[in-house]
């Protein structure tokens, strides 16, 4: 997913920023990422990442990458939103 292709789907938070919302993540929480009606439940956390089921069971890794900062999953992560937990 390109800059442009973010823009049209909402803004971007900063790398900074989602390293916040993924730091106060717990085991059972629930999050969705870049606007998608998927939640993720989470079943653990660590400093650079977060891994989490799917609705379908299947596990994702969404993970820092520390020369960036950036966060990644099998997309760039540019939004965060804590729902449940």
């Amino acid at each position: 997913m390109t800059r442009e292709d973010t823009e049209s789907v909402g803004e971007s938070l900063e790398p900074a920023e989602i390293t916040e919302r993924f730091n106060e993540l717990e085991a059972g929480d629930t999050v969705t990422v870049n606007n998608h009606e998927l939640t993720y439940d989470v079943i653990d956390t660590d400093t650079y990442s977060v891994i989490a089921t799917d609705p379908f069971g299947q596990q994702v890794t969404f993970s820092q990458n520390l020369q960036s900062g950036g966060w990644t999953m099998s997309e760039t992560v540019f939004d965060v939103e804590h729902t449940s937990g």
